[in-house]
């Protein structure tokens, strides 16, 4: 096995083990009489802000400081390449608005600094530490770009069927949930390396979650949506949500096309 696969194998474990000691501080948030929903947010926050630390420590070590335009002499590039989610996130905004409005502002601030650091965590690992590891194992390969992307958001999509554990009646939703992050991970690889810079998918990926995660603040809608997809499969949204799946993929495969290859081999020293 060559050294860029152990690695990302121990990034991978690594970042899941992390993930996990969240559990056991909520826990003990919770038994402090901290209400469960802000002992979920707080565990979560301490635990990605310590992985945003150890990801950049990382990337400091593995000289991949550059490729991920965390340099100053290094320029944001193809800022066109954001008009597509700017108008897929400020729909959400909108649509959930209202939501937004009716939350304690302390509890909203706290799902805002948790989407954020969800957004950061998982784009510097993935597309930070993970995608340029992969590239350099697949430097031989022809469409090296496409096939890394690909790869990163394979075992970043898989990721999301833990969820399984949590819903284990909710088959159809977590298939979906997959798919989803599946297609935006691509995406995000795509944007990762059109701007040539790690900040840009990361925020992004923060007001994504910010304009589509907010049924966990209302947390009345979340047995009437688990009782409906596990009912079965409502075949009228399986053609939409595969074009809306498959845009959102095709957007990404179209930014990894327009990138020189040669100037992100060259960022990576290869």
């Amino acid at each position: 096995m060559k050294r860029e696969i152990k690695l990302i194998i121990i990034t991978f474990i690594g970042f899941l083990f992390l993930l996990w000691i969240a559990k056991p501080i909520r826990f003990f948030l919770i038994d402090n009489n901290l209400p469960e929903l802000n002992s979920r947010f707080i565990a979560g926050i301490f635990m990605r802000l310590s992985i945003i630390v150890l990801a950049i420590k990382l990337i400091n070590i593995k000289k991949i400081k550059n490729y991920n335009g965390l340099s100053t002499s290094k320029r944001v590039n193809n800022i066109q390449a954001l008009a597509i989610p700017f108008v897929f996130i400020l729909s959400g905004i909108i649509s959930n608005w209202y939501t937004y409005t009716n939350t304690q502002i302390y509890l909203l601030l706290l799902f805002i600094l948790s989407v954020f650091t969800v957004g950061f965590a998982e784009e510097i690992v993935f597309r930070g530490i993970i995608l340029p590891l992969f590239i350099k194992h697949f430097k031989a390969k022809k469409n090296v770009l496409f096939i890394s992307v690909l790869c990163t958001s394979l075992i970043f999509g898989g990721l999301h069927f833990f969820n399984i554990l949590k819903e284990p009646g909710n088959i159809v939703g977590i298939t979906n949930q997959v798919f989803f992050a599946t297609s935006i991970s691509f995406f995000f690889g795509g944007l990762m390396l059109r701007t040539n810079n790690i900040i840009i998918p990361s925020i992004i990926h923060g007001f994504i979650n910010l304009a589509f995660g907010s049924g966990i603040l209302n947390q009345k809608s979340a047995p009437i949506i688990t009782g409906k997809i596990s009912e079965g499969i409502n075949w009228s949204s399986i053609i939409p949500t595969t074009i809306f799946f498959s845009f959102i993929f095709l957007g990404g495969a179209y930014m990894i096309k327009k990138v020189n290859k040669s100037d992100i081999l060259k960022e990576l020293n290869i």
